[in-house]
């Protein structure tokens, strides 16, 4: 069976997926063939405006993300400001970056492997627009497998949409004050070891915290407990 036809066979799994943990699983079991090794899900639009915290789910490294948003490069990143326009596009495909910033970024993102990437912006009414980012070292489609790829990376948003709206968000007021305080940092994409920084913890202490955070939301993972708080809206102030 060609990646294509495997892919197919599971987007009914994906579309069913009870879970967030359940729903990364599915789409890397699918994704990884088509040599995709990273991806991000986020919301698509003015990023400063929301702070930059738009992730929704993600396995790109943390230092990278903390570097990000750190820097706020959402506002010369050429793939944001490319999602922002079209529905799906190779990276390749994208004109040089008008700035210097812009083309020192998608070299740093070179050679952290994102040598190839493809965006996919899934548009709902009434609902801002989410980005699927998906990068590799080499990116070799045909245009069945770009069309496959689209349909996995919409029914991921689509699935995950879907959980946020049915998530408990009072779970997130189970949290003492110092644990929201964890896992608001991380939802702006700190690393633990920034965390603990900004907060005057050791790494001991946060590694702690986010075993607490984890089993009061009942979170699989730290992207899961994240991603909880994100979807709670407790977390964005």
């Amino acid at each position: 069976m060609d990646r294509a036809s495997r892919a197919l066979t599971l987007v009914s799994e994906l579309t069913s997926a009870p879970t967030v943990a359940k729903v990364v699983d599915v789409f890397q079991e699918a994704i990884e063939p088509f040599g995709v090794t990273l991806y991000k899900t986020q919301v698509a639009g003015n990023q400063a405006r929301m702070g930059g915290k738009p992730t929704i789910v993600s396995n790109f490294p943390e230092e990278w993300e903390a570097f990000y948003h750190g820097s706020r490069a959402f506002t010369f990143d050429p793939v944001a400001a490319e999602a922002l326009k079209t529905d799906g596009f190779f990276w390749r495909d994208l004109p040089e970056a008008p700035t210097a910033e812009g083309r020192k970024l998608m070299a740093d993102a070179r050679e952290l492997g994102m040598v190839d990437g493809f965006t996919v912006v899934c548009r709902t009414p009434g609902s801002s627009p989410l980005a699927a980012s998906l990068t590799g070292e080499r990116l070799d489609w045909s245009d069945l497998d770009r069309g496959v790829v689209v349909l996995l990376s919409s029914t991921l948003m689509s699935r995950m949409l879907y959980l946020r709206d049915i998530q408990i968000s009072p779970v997130v007021e189970s949290l003492s004050p110092r644990e929201k305080d964890v896992l608001r940092y991380a939802t702006l994409g700190n690393s633990d070891k920034k965390i603990a920084q900004q907060l005057g913890l050791t790494h001991e202490t946060v590694r702690f915290y986010w075993k607490t955070i984890r089993r009061k939301l009942g979170a699989t993972d730290r992207a899961h407990a994240v991603a909880i708080g994100l979807w709670s809206g407790q977390m964005l102030a």
